[in-house]
């Protein structure tokens, strides 16, 4: 089993790149939540290829520009907990300061102000498929 296979990538990615991949987070605590992971499953920061982590701040950068202007995020958190999942990878929350209609729902971000709770919530398969399309058409992809 690949270290990939439990954020289901299959039907999830919405962008891949040379050294990572990003996935919609299948629990949304925000609307918007994704998951950077790398192809490698790599145990430490220290063995990220200077390459890899060159390409994963462009990655940063890029999601962060979709977050605050077309999904219309005020903030964003990347958080790398690396807890039940013991490899690096980052989650990616937007964040918003008050409630916001997204993908067929009406958000509210309990955390804000404060640094985001990662926290199991059960999210719809139409969110989530409305999230992967969103990302799909606004990230791009470099293979």
């Amino acid at each position: 089993m690949s270290h990939l296979d439990k954020f289901n990538p299959t039907e999830l990615m919405v962008a891949e790149h040379r050294y990572w991949i990003v996935t919609t987070r299948s629990k949304q605590v925000t609307p918007g939540d994704l998951v950077v992971l790398p192809r490698s499953a790599y145990e430490h920061f220290g063995a990220v290829e200077a390459e890899a982590a060159v390409e994963l701040l462009a990655i940063l950068g890029q999601l962060e520009k979709v977050a605050l202007g077309e999904l219309g995020a005020n903030r964003i958190n990347v958080v790398a907990a690396m807890m039940k999942d013991p490899f690096v990878h980052f989650h990616f929350f937007p964040r918003f300061e008050g409630a916001v209609d997204r993908f067929g729902t009406t958000w509210i971000d309990e955390d804000w102000p404060r640094a985001i709770r990662i926290r199991d919530v059960e999210t719809p398969g139409e969110v989530l498929a409305g999230v992967t399309r969103f990302y799909a058409e606004h990230l791009d992809s470099h293979r």
